[in-house]
């Protein structure tokens, strides 16, 4: 298994979504990418904004390549490539909306291949949105697994002529609510291409991380690293590494026991002082995790 971060936690702000606005040219790019190396990491998860920013869909071919090759010369991975959450949706009732998203994760794709990373993080949309009143605008649930499936099944080929792979995330979207579900959709697309990005914070509110991992199995691609307190039950849950509910010990037995070797990706963001400790400790968590023993 190798050790990961996404970009967002070298911000400033410690937001629960933290932030990609400090990302505003090439040397800033370089810096991070510094930054992880020096802390012992990896690779770097970057994130893609839709229309707007340094990077975004409309970011010109040059300035990818160029982001890929200081990635390179500081010794740091672009394992995957994050779109902005929630900016786009293959669940929406409105049609026109559902044809943007698959044209928001096709442009992704081919994003990707130019950074050299082998991924692209997809939420698919939601059912409904919990920490909104009533749930949100709620889309009916089967339409919206019918919906995913399908637009899954239009972007396999586009996954397959740019080498790179659709990774379908768990989030609070009151959809794929269960490791079986997620299995049969993975397997009705039927494409080695469409895969899934294991976060194991998100799951904690409604189940175990790592009986996700064991019923997922070789579908799992690459894994956010989170952890929740359920007895919070509000987006205040997700705490640092090692303070929640997740329990780490059976979560990395089971990525064992399946054989994972991709990356494991902290997805945390910057303490509201001395922000920038956050990545030491967590750069300490994953070692401890991968050393695979219990004190």
């Amino acid at each position: 298994m190798k050790k990961g971060i996404v970009v967002r936690a070298f911000s400033k702000s410690s937001d629960f979504l933290g932030d990609s606005s400090f990302l505003s040219s090439l040397e800033d790019y370089r810096k991070v990418f510094a930054k992880a190396a020096d802390h012992g990491f990896e690779s770097v998860q970057i994130y893609t904004e839709i229309s707007e920013g340094f990077l975004c869909l409309e970011t010109p071919e040059s300035t990818l390549k160029e982001i890929a090759n200081i990635a390179k010369d500081c010794g740091i991975q672009i394992p995957s490539l994050e779109i902005a959450p929630l900016q786009y949706s293959f669940t929406s009732d409105d049609p026109e909306e559902r044809e943007r998203g698959k044209k928001v994760v096709a442009k992704a794709l081919y994003m990707a291949r130019l950074l050299g990373a082998k991924g692209v993080l997809v939420i698919p949309g939601y059912v409904g949105l919990p920490w909104e009143k009533g749930g949100g605008d709620p889309v009916d649930y089967e339409q919206a697994y019918l919906r995913t499936r399908d637009a899954l099944k239009h972007l396999a080929p586009v996954a397959e002529e740019t080498e790179v792979s659709i990774y379908l995330e768990n989030i609070w979207n009151l959809f794929l609510l269960s490791p079986l579900e997620m299995r049969g959709l993975i397997d009705e697309v039927g494409n080695d291409r469409v895969g899934v990005l294991l976060d194991t914070g998100n799951v904690i509110q409604y189940g175990f991380p790592e009986q996700w991992i064991r019923i997922l199995g070789h579908r799992i691609q690459e894994v956010h690293l989170k952890d929740f307190r359920r007895s919070v039950g509000t987006v205040d849950g997700f705490v640092p590494l090692l303070a929640g509910d997740v329990n780490w010990p059976k979560v990395m037995d089971a990525l064992r026991e399946i054989q994972f070797e991709g990356y494991l990706i902290p997805e945390v963001f910057p303490y509201d002082s001395y922000g920038d400790t956050m990545l030491a400790h967590v750069s300490a968590t994953v070692d401890r995790l991968l050393e695979g023993e219990v004190a």
